[in-house]
């Protein structure tokens, strides 16, 4: 019988900007060779801001 549902709203439980950051950087590192044109700190600035708190749809951010 299930006695609790727990849903992380805003953060509460897992830090989503840094988690973003860590995987917009593994991004970036796996995908070196064609990104090395453009600079790390700018790849991850502009992948947080598309990604907008996660309100945009994958779909959308990736192109």
């Amino acid at each position: 019988m299930i006695k609790a549902v727990i849903f992380d709203l805003d953060g509460t439980l897992l830090d989503r900007d840094s988690s973003l950051a860590a995987f917009v950087v593994e991004q970036y590192n796996r995908l070196s060779e064609h990104l090395k044109h453009i600079p790390i700190d700018l790849f991850i600035k502009r992948l947080i801001e598309l990604d907008a708190k996660g309100y945009v749809w994958k779909d959308r951010f990736y192109q």
